[in-house]
């Protein structure tokens, strides 16, 4: 046992090599590391996050040169090959590199890249490195040292027979997993939205781009030509000389025969390195899908609209092709996404741990939580009744797959789990659960289920497997929000989401600007411009809801609630409302002063009046309380907003007896009069903001303040995002 031990119940070791010893270092995830475990209340979760968050960079990084030296065997290599920053990224106690390992491994720390620039040339290197190895050989998972570093190559004391044939000094395995080449382009994606750098897109990469569009094209094919009907042999094939029928492809390499027209793309392994029965990989699909439309979208933003629209063609079909053959019925779980398809009909219904999985697509970022056939999906898949690959024992439960046989769950599948639950208890029993089987201060591949000391492989690099999924492929604040709940600190926990789940990255807002000649001398006619076009074929669901502010006096305390915009005029923004017991009105009462803020997501813009409020008469009142539906009308006599209903005195039952006394009241009367303390209120500008959201948080805003001086009464002035 190393120690330090931790200080919680479990005494976990310290498990990093000394100083010296480590492969690479950053002083930014050192300070990361000290932050983080000083507030984590959990110390067995803190240590856990001590040895496994800087792992990659302390036993992984075998080679790392940052552009500037010369690489003594370049003459060797065509033009552009090895060239600049280069990061060869072993997968832990095997000395090759995956290409989906090595993007996984460096995920955690993409977000500190833009403040390290010694991680940012680590990434920018492993990019580059990866690139050589796509377009030399990009059938391939798993490559050896690259020549230029010196590094000697290993032999997998494997007997295969494999075309395209490669060498087998730069390959380390040849299993062609379409996850793999999406992989390569989420390090890239991740990359640019971390750093917002496209340094990576060079002549090399470009090329690299193209070889993945060429094999997705060439895995598309059916089996059999639709016309003529005759075999046409995969480009790929795969022979291995085993005993175990998950490490080879069936009918002479080729894989069991597909389907044409599906859109989706073959791949002839999963991500566990296990061959793919159907050959149509469901998780993979959607990465690939996902991973083509974030590229596609740095494209756009170089200047490559033309190549942009084929990734984004090629991303299009597949998602369609997902949902068209990749849901199937299931009788108990209703519609769900299939594990494998064969585009002929037949499925397998089931889910692995390894990522990308079933259970991680909305990590992935290709469906919300909250779709349906997702949640159908995640209930079928951590159910024994519904995935054969849910194991459940004394010990531990979780998924797991053939790759470690029948009793063994990948603690993994429980932090996806819990990457994917918006329950606090889910979440909390899932942390502790996969605390609870690291009992060497590192998470093992796979645990019996039965008796967690039953592992297999002792140490694996924990970034590979993201196996403390919450704690490694967060921010550090989300680390510490989530340890705090696994400490019962808090019952309740949100993520702030973001757009892109992949890299935790917000959403990039690319969908219009706004400069100073496009702008109304009036802040009314602007607003009206910019409402029609929210309006206009739906653009934008109820475009009239408005959040308004008020603060009362002395206290100065400020309250906010949505309500529905009903008119604009000359003068100014109306609501209509309750402004007898409302928290509003007694705001308004001690200072007649309110803002509004206007949000239309669907075209990225938002709008902030402040100003005075008025009252509007009686008459003008009662001609709006005219037009309401009857119900409303009634409910606004009825009810004494904000006042509390006493759930002792029968709370909702006086509410609903109120409603009658007031339907009795007006029973055979058309014209119900408006209550003398409900109408409309006029927010009547000093201040108007418009503002249209532009990439990288650098948005546009223009402000309209009162000017008797400037052109109809107002001055604009451009504001500093």
């Amino acid at each position: 046992m190393h120690r330090p031990l931790s200080k919680g119940p479990l005494a976990l070791p310290y498990q990093r090599p000394s100083p010296h010893c480590r492969t690479f270092s950053s002083p930014l995830v050192e300070e990361v590391i000290e932050t983080v475990t000083s507030r984590m209340v959990d110390k067995d979760l803190a240590r856990i996050f001590e040895n496994a968050f800087p792992n990659t960079l302390d036993t992984t990084v075998r080679w790392h040169v940052d552009g500037t030296e010369k690489h003594s065997q370049r003459k060797h290599h065509q033009d552009g090959a090895w060239e600049g920053m280069q990061s060869f990224i072993v997968t832990g106690d095997i000395n090759a590199e995956w290409l989906r390992d090595s993007t996984n491994q460096l995920a955690q720390y993409q977000h500190l890249a833009k403040k390290d620039k010694r991680l940012e040339s680590l990434i920018l290197g492993a990019i580059n490195t990866q690139v050589e190895y796509v377009i030399e050989s990009p059938y391939c998972n798993a490559f050896q040292p690259p020549p230029p570093s010196g590094v000697g190559s290993t032999s997998n004391g494997q007997d295969d027979s494999v075309h395209p044939a490669y060498e087998p000094s730069r390959v380390f395995e040849c299993k062609y997993e379409l996850d793999s080449l999406a992989h390569f382009l989420a390090l890239g994606n991740q990359f640019h939205a971390s750093t917002g750098s496209k340094a990576f897109l060079n002549t090399r990469w470009y090329m690299a781009l193209n070889t993945v569009l060429e094999v997705l094209m060439e895995q598309a094919k059916p089996t059999f030509n639709p016309t003529s009907g005759r075999f046409e042999k995969n480009e790929y094939q795969f022979r291995r000389v085993t005993d175990r029928g998950t490490e080879t492809l069936s009918l002479a390499g080729n894989g069991n025969p597909l389907g044409p027209g599906t859109g989706l793309i073959r791949s002839a392994f999963r991500p566990s390195d296990d061959a793919t029965i159907l050959g149509f990989f469901i998780p993979a699909n959607a990465m690939m899908a996902v991973e083509l439309n974030r590229t596609a979208k740095i494209l756009k933003s170089a200047g490559k609209d033309a190549l942009a629209e084929k990734l984004l063609e090629r991303a299009d079909s597949i998602e369609k092709g997902i949902w068209e053959h990749g849901v199937v019925d299931h009788k108990r779980y209703g519609k769900v996404f299939a594990y494998e398809v064969d585009g002929y009909g037949s499925s397998i219904l089931m889910d692995d741990a390894n990522l990308p999985s079933l259970l991680a697509l909305p990590v992935l970022g290709f469906v919300d939580l909250n779709n349906e056939v997702y949640k159908n999906t995640r209930k079928m898949i951590l159910e024994r009744e519904g995935n054969p690959y849910y194991l459940s024992g004394r010990a531990f439960s979780g998924i797991g797959g053939p790759h470690v046989g029948l009793q063994h769950a990948w603690p993994m599948s429980r932090l996806v789990q819990a990457m994917t639950s918006d329950n606090g208890d889910e979440i909390r029993q899932c942390l502790n659960d996969v605390r609870d089987t690291s009992k060497l201060g590192l998470t093992h591949e796979s645990v019996n289920v039965n008796r967690v000391t039953d592992y297999t492989r002792s140490w694996v690099n924990p970034n590979k497997l993201i196996p403390t999924g919450l704690l490694m492929r967060v921010s550090p604040l989300r680390l510490l929000r989530t340890t705090r709940m696994a400490a019962n600190l808090s019952s309740k926990l949100i993520f702030a989401p973001a757009g892109d789940k992949q890299t935790q990255q917000a959403d990039q807002y690319t969908k219009g600007s706004l400069e100073r000649h496009q702008l109304s001398p009036s802040p009314f006619t602007q607003f009206h411009t910019w409402f029609t076009h929210a309006q206009k074929e739906g653009r934008v669901h109820q475009p009239e809801t408005v959040c308004i502010s008020t603060a009362s006096l002395p206290s100065g305390s400020v309250s906010s609630r949505y309500v529905y915009l009903k008119e604009l005029d000359a003068t100014g923004f109306v609501i209509y409302s309750n402004w007898g017991t409302s928290r509003k009105a007694s705001d308004i009462q001690s200072n007649p002063r309110a803002s509004l803020a206007f949000w239309w997501h669907e075209v990225e813009r938002q709008v902030r009046v402040e100003g005075r409020t008025e009252r509007l008469s009686n008459e003008e009142s009662q001609a709006y309380y005219g037009l309401r539906a009857r119900g409303s009308r009634v409910g606004a006599w009825a009810s004494e907003q904000s006042k509390v209903l006493a759930e002792e005195e029968g709370g909702r039952e006086i509410l609903d007896k109120r409603v009658k006394g007031v339907e009795e009241r007006f029973e055979g009367v058309e014209h119900i009069p408006v209550p003398e303390f409900w109408g409309g209120l006029r927010v009547v500008p000093e201040m108007v903001e418009f503002w249209q959201g532009r990439e990288s948080r650098l948005h546009d805003r223009f402000r309209y303040t009162r000017d008797q001086n400037a052109e109809e009464g107002w001055k604009i002035e451009r504001l500093s995002p």
